[in-house]
Formats: C-alpha cells, sequence, structure tokens
C-alpha cells in the first residue's frame, strides 16, 4: 500500500490539520503552554490530566497552528512542522481520552436494538474524536455541549444505516460480514464489492489501518482479535486501535455507499 513514509505512524499530516484563526494561539506564552501541556498528558499516560478544557484546546490549536501555518519571513522546516503534528496528536487523543464517558453515556441513553453495539460504540467514539477535531473553545459553550451533539447524530445516522440495509438485505449482518448459510445473490454480491474495494484498496487504507481490520474482522471465518490484543501487538492503547479502526471502516463505508454496482 502506498503511504506517506515521512509521516509517523498516529501523527496527522501538518498540512491537513486546521485551527481557529485566533491570537491568543500565536503568542510566545501558547507555545510554551503548548509544549507543557503535552508533556503533563505524556507523564499521566493516558490518565486524568487535571488541565482544564480551556487550557487543552489553546494548546491543541496553538498546535496545529505552529504545524501548518505559512511560511513568513523563513520557510518552516518540515521536521519542525512534524514536531507540532506530533504534539496536536498526544493533546488530541488526550481530550478524547479524558472523554470517553460522554460517548458511553449517549450510548447508554440511545436505546436501538437492532443496531450491533460494536457499530455504535465505533460511530460514537468516531464522533468524539471529530468533535474534538472542530470544537471552538472560544464560541462561548462547552465541549461537552458540542460533542454529545455531535455524537447522537453519529448514532442516529448509524441507525437509519442499519435500517436502509435491512431493507436490502433481509438477513442478519455485522461487520464481520460473517454471512449465514442461506446465502442470497444480494449478499454475495455485497461481500463480493467489499472484497473489491479491500484488495484494491479503493479506501486508501494505510498498512496499520488494513492490519486492524484484517484481525478484527476476518474475512475468511479467521478468529477474531480483540481490540486489546491487536494493541499488544502493534504496540498502541486499546482505544487508539478502536480510533483507527473506527477511522478505516468510515473509509470502507464510503466506497461502498459509492459503489453504482450496490445502487
Amino acid at each position: 500500500m502506498k503511504i506517506d513514509d515521512t509521516l509517523e505512524v498516529g501523527i496527522p499530516d501538518p498540512k491537513g490539520l486546521t485551527y481557529v484563526v485566533d491570537r491568543r494561539i500565536r503568542t510566545k506564552d501558547a507555545t510554551h503552554d503548548a509544549t507543557e501541556v503535552e508533556a503533563q498528558l505524556v507523564r499521566c499516560g493516558g490518565g486524568r490530566s487535571g488541565l482544564s478544557e480551556k487550557v487543552l484546546f489553546r494548546a491543541l490549536h496553538t498546535c496545529a497552528y505552529r504545524a501548518a501555518r505559512a511560511n513568513r519571513g523563513r520557510r518552516i522546516p518540515r521536521s519542525e512542522r512534524r514536531a507540532w503534528a506530533s504534539r496536536y496528536a498526544v493533546i488530541r487523543d488526550g481530550i478524547v481520552e479524558e472523554n470517553l464517558g460522554l460517548a458511553y453515556s449517549m450510548i447508554r441513553r440511545f436505546k436501538c436494538h437492532e443496531t450491533d453495539h460494536d457499530d455504535l460504540v465505533s460511530d460514537a467514539l468516531l464522533a468524539l474524536a471529530r468533535a474534538v477535531e472542530k470544537f471552538n473553545p472560544w464560541q462561548g459553550y462547552r465541549f461537552s455541549t458540542y460533542a454529545c451533539t455531535a455524537i447522537a447524530r453519529a448514532l442516529i445516522n448509524r441507525s437509519r444505516r442499519g435500517l436502509t440495509h435491512r431493507t436490502h438485505f433481509p438477513f442478519r449482518h455485522d461487520v464481520s460480514f460473517e454471512l449465514s448459510e442461506r446465502v442470497d445473490t444480494q449478499s454475495e454480491l455485497y461481500v463480493e464489492r467489499l472484497r473489491r474495494a479491500l484488495d484494491s484498496n479503493l479506501g486508501g487504507l494505510d498498512d496499520l489501518e488494513a492490519r486492524i481490520l484484517a484481525q478484527r474482522f476476518p474475512l475468511d471465518h479467521e478468529p477474531r482479535s480483540t481490540l486489546g490484543a491487536i494493541g499488544e501487538s502493534v504496540g498502541l492503547s486499546k482505544e487508539r486501535v478502536r480510533q483507527i479502526q473506527n477511522n478505516a471502516l468510515r473509509k470502507l463505508r464510503e466506497v461502498l455507499d459509492a459503489d453504482p454496482v450496490l445502487q
């Protein structure tokens, strides 16, 4: 698979980072505070950092600004941009981990017995991660309010997609794509298009995403690995593996949703 080998696994492309244009993230104090926030999150190792929401998001946007800002007066070295992108990833993941309770709380409130629980968890955590990246901390409302709205919308959309899928494919189906003995033509076509998307990498998965999906959702009835087991094998936390899995699944869903053969 073709990936940018100049980027480390888990570190976003500096050019792709977005930030709120605000003078408060351009000061020397903001730059210093952002490095201190990253250091404290590393020290606490994924536990509660004790930092306020305001401090965390100011540091997040400062890192994004430093990583993605335009060259003015001097050319900013790639290594410097990557360092700030790395700090951004640490702070972003720290905010996500500190707010995991929001995702699980919304799932408990969302009553939908027809939807697979793992699907709900995946979509809720993906929505939480996106909310962290898009939240404007200077608009006057709390992140929990913004995130809960984003998670609720994702769960509703998941329920609607499930209803649509059950209408077209009236057999029980989950993300492992394990078929019952009575497989109809439509289900065979769906799996065939999925295999095509995976074999040709139409979703643009990188090596780590492909490896995680292969272990989580094997197509040939092989044993299904847990998030924890995969995390141990690749040297990442369980929640980080879940985030990568969610992003890879989103890419595949977009490919299948756009496949004219399945329309």
